[in-house]
């Protein structure tokens, strides 16, 4: 797409979201029901439908492909930051995915949120202010999106997420994209406790049952107990439904990023089930990270990079494309941090990995 057209489509998209916090909450009309859902109105752009074979993410073709790109904040909280310069969600998808500023994303994560409050949105109305006009853009732009369904709780149980709102969810938003490509389903961010495979098993398989039911092609990325860390038992009992990818999301509290930690952490289990990082990242002591995320470039993301590249089976999407949100890619006036923090050196990995993986360029 030519830079005037996508100007145009920012534009656009501006425009929508301006009109959709007119709206008054809770007075929306609804959407339509699921089993009248269709794809959006824009064009599916020329990217192949992802599956799974073996240990490897392929595309229709039976290549394999190695996903590589971004996670965005939840449009909902753009501009929570009281010191911070707010860019639009759509400008940030537009750089990050624009080899013309220097960026080669070829995968873009939407976090979809609840908060603030938790009932201030329908869902209809969710998806038609933070998930769909993305999407769109996505597909205009001809990029993979994951729409990441971004809960950070426990499940099941007293206080934790009722399954019902994970499957409500997905009965809404997966026929909406069941003949788009571009769209991939993360069913359940981070997942806290019980920190039990067999009890995840049980609560998350109806909902990928319901997901397969309405979106048969779509990939689906895999979360687990832990906030994410417990590969090694989905390749021991994977999830049945087909087309599944496991997540992983790692920080530098975990450990180094050693050969021997990382195999142990997720690197074995990826010899057997495909597996993603759909969160990683780090910056050094100070403003822009928690003990969480406290690292270096040179002690953690360096050996880090060294360990993905020689694991080209194992896909990434690099936490977090923001200006507020720990571990940042920029400061509060969106400079790019660089030296010992994270932004400078993804942006030179997703540049120095952009014709490899299996994927063309976006634009």
């Amino acid at each position: 797409m030519q830079r005037s057209a996508r100007k145009l489509l920012l534009a656009l998209l501006a425009t929508v979201a301006a009109l959709a916090v007119l709206v008054t909450p809770g007075l929306a009309t609804a959407g339509p029901a699921p089993d009248e859902a269709s794809r959006p109105d824009a064009p599916t752009a020329a990217v192949p439908w992802l599956k799974t074979e073996g240990n490897r993410i392929k595309n229709e073709a039976g290549d394999p492909v190695t996903l590589r790109g971004v996670s965005m904040i939840g449009p909902r909280h753009n501009n929570e930051c009281t010191e911070c310069n707010p860019k639009p969600v759509a400008e940030l998808i537009d750089r990050a995915t624009d080899p013309a500023q220097g960026w080669h994303s070829k995968v873009i994560r939407l976090p979809v949120t609840e908060w603030a409050p938790n009932d201030s949105l329908s869902l209809e109305e969710n998806f038609r202010q933070h998930i769909d006009p993305y999407v769109k853009q996505a597909v205009e732009l001809g990029v993979y999106i994951i729409v990441d369904l971004h809960k950070v709780q426990d499940y099941g149980g007293t206080g934790g997420m009722p399954q019902q709102r994970v499957l409500d969810f997905w009965s809404y938003v997966a026929p909406k994209y069941k003949d788009v490509p571009n769209v991939v389903f993360e069913v359940y961010n981070e997942p806290i406790n019980p920190d039990s495979w067999s009890t995840w098993k049980s609560y998350i398989q109806p909902v990928v049952n319901k997901v397969r039911s309405l979106a048969p092609k779509n990939l689906i990325l895999m979360g687990g107990p832990q906030w994410s860390t417990r590969v090694n038992q989905a390749a021991a009992d994977p999830i049945s439904g087909g087309n599944i990818a496991y997540v992983y999301h790692l920080y530098p509290n975990q450990g180094a990023a050693t050969a021997a930690n990382l195999d142990a952490k997720f690197g074995n289990a990826a010899k057997t089930i495909p597996v993603i990082l759909t969160e990683f990242g780090w910056n050094p002591e100070g403003p822009w990270s928690d003990p969480v995320t406290k690292g270096t470039t040179s002690g953690w993301g360096a050996p880090l990079r060294q360990y993905l590249d020689a694991h080209p089976e194992i896909s990434w999407v690099a936490w977090a494309y923001s200006n507020y949100w720990k571990p940042m890619m920029y400061d509060h006036d969106w400079n790019l941090l660089g030296g010992e923090h994270q932004g400078q050196f993804i942006k030179k990995w997703l540049a120095d990995k952009s014709t490899t993986g299996g994927l063309a360029a976006g634009r």
